[in-house]
């Protein structure tokens, strides 16, 4: 049986830098980026969505801002 999708906490990683003024549209995710030396900026987002669609609606965001995705990764299990 299919269960309802329940809050988790989700890591979204993408390479480029997120313009701030995107990070409101994105559910309430928080961003942070890495820096290395002769590297692309990574950014990582971590968040809570309130269901499947806000999370594909996320990524779907990132995609038409033309960042890459890297990973996807659910931090905690559903509660």
């Amino acid at each position: 049986m299919m269960q309802a999708f329940q809050a988790a906490t989700y890591r979204i990683v993408v390479e480029g830098q997120l313009d701030p003024m995107w990070l409101q549209s994105l559910g309430g995710f928080e961003a942070t980026e890495q820096r290395q030396p002769g590297q692309p900026v990574v950014t990582r987002l971590e968040g809570h969505p309130a269901d499947q669609s806000a999370l594909q609606g996320v990524i779907d965001t990132l995609f038409m801002l033309g960042m890459r995705l890297i990973h996807v990764e659910c931090l905690s299990p559903p509660t």
